[in-house]
């Protein structure tokens, strides 16, 4: 798509065609990128979803509602929740 995007552009937009596809052709890369990071949520890396610490927080809700003693909250690894 971006390398065709110059001959659709260079009628409308003359000698700024250059500064229009390397502005579309980053906001594309940018979303690529973006969804690269945001495509496996569930694992054990730093920016993944802490699945452990979020289960552990309703089970102690639920112990709280039931009027029993909540186990206690999960210890961070390495700075940082699994």
């Amino acid at each position: 798509v971006c390398l065709l995007l110059p001959i659709g552009l260079i009628s409308s937009t003359g000698w700024a065609t250059p500064l229009f596809t390397a502005l579309i052709a980053y906001t594309f890369f940018g979303l690529d990128a973006l969804s690269e990071e945001l495509e496996d949520p569930f694992g054990t890396e730093a920016n993944d979803l802490a699945l452990d610490g979020l289960c552990r927080v309703c089970e102690i809700s639920v112990f709280e509602a039931l009027g029993e003693t909540p186990p206690k909250m999960l210890p961070a690894e390495k700075f940082y929740f699994s």
